[in-house]
């Protein structure tokens, strides 16, 4: 709930340019509302960091997809976003395709990606590649 507020009022925010949600426990949930809410909204934030969140550390089921689907849409829109820190969010192997996926994306603009802390392993890495 508190996500999705504060998700609501960046929508329309033209001011903020960096926002840091490290270490707040913001879970799948939180994470698909806030980049439902940024994606084509906010073209002022230029760097987002969710790191150290329990975002993609559920098992598989429709939140994996939604969740899924608001990572490919973050990193593949032009948004404004330069700089995205999902670092100990427990990216796996399998988000490792939306990723790929976004990155090659036309509408991609970002320069800097952080993965790490993570669990990816070679298989992930070539994925990636």
């Amino acid at each position: 709930e508190g996500t999705a507020a504060l998700a609501n009022a960046l929508h329309s925010n033209t001011t903020l340019q960096g926002l840091d949600l490290g270490r707040i426990r913001v879970g799948s949930r939180g994470f698909i509302s806030m980049v439902t809410q940024l994606v084509g909204a906010n073209a002022t934030l230029c760097f987002l960091s969710f790191y150290n969140n329990p975002i993609f550390s559920f098992t598989s089921g429709q939140s994996d997809k939604d969740a899924h689907a608001a990572l490919h849409s973050l990193i593949s829109q032009k948004t404004g976003l330069r700089f995205i820190h999902l670092g100990g969010t427990g990216i796996g192997n399998t988000e490792c395709k939306p990723i790929s996926d976004a990155l090659i994306s036309e509408e991609c603009s970002l320069i800097f990606l952080d993965l790490s802390t993570n669990q990816i392993d070679d298989e992930g890495v070539a994925v990636l590649c």
